[in-house]
């Protein structure tokens, strides 16, 4: 048997794999990193003995047994979560919006097939009206979804480099 080889001449076409994206490994490794940190510090913080009762404290009335807050989350990992969340939402939203407008391209063929042929004898102005309705809502729950991701987004910029890289690879 002989084995089937690609020619040369044609051009292999660049896996476009979500798994072959480094920058998402990138990202990754960025936000492990920054989580790691955060959890040293975590740790490092409530792990540390209190300091002696009868040593100066920076504060006045110190508590000697009081709990410590644990540190916020390092830049790295707001900026690399942000990163891969968008990267995610943005990779999974070209999937979704590119299956959904096969179908409704699909779907509008199929009317208008009908349609030619006798099938189907349908009012437009109603469909269309019915149509803009649904545009108007999806607008307004597309910003409310907007608003919402922004929210729980710490970094708009990185989200936003997330988002480009998720969509390109999608």
């Amino acid at each position: 048997m002989a084995e089937e080889t690609q020619s040369p001449s044609v051009p292999v076409r660049a896996a476009q794999g979500l798994l072959r994206s480094k920058s998402l490994w990138l990202a990754l490794f960025i936000t492990f990193a920054g989580a790691g940190w955060w959890a040293y510090s975590a740790i490092s913080t409530v792990s540390s003995p209190p300091p002696p009762i009868g040593a100066a404290s920076s504060f006045s009335g110190a508590v000697p047994n009081q709990t410590r807050a644990a540190p916020a989350p390092p830049a790295a990992f707001r900026y690399g979560a942000s990163f891969v969340a968008a990267f995610f939402i943005a990779y999974v939203l070209k999937k979704v919006i590119r299956s959904v407008l096969l179908i409704a391209a699909l779907l509008v063929g199929a009317i208008l097939t009908l349609r030619y042929f006798g099938f189907l004898n349908y009012d437009w102005d109603t469909a269309q009206k019915q149509v803009e309705q649904g545009v108007g809502f999806a607008r307004e729950e597309g910003e409310k979804y907007r608003t919402l991701v922004m929210s729980y987004l710490p970094s708009g910029l990185a989200a936003g480099a997330g988002a480009l890289f998720g969509a390109r690879r999608g």
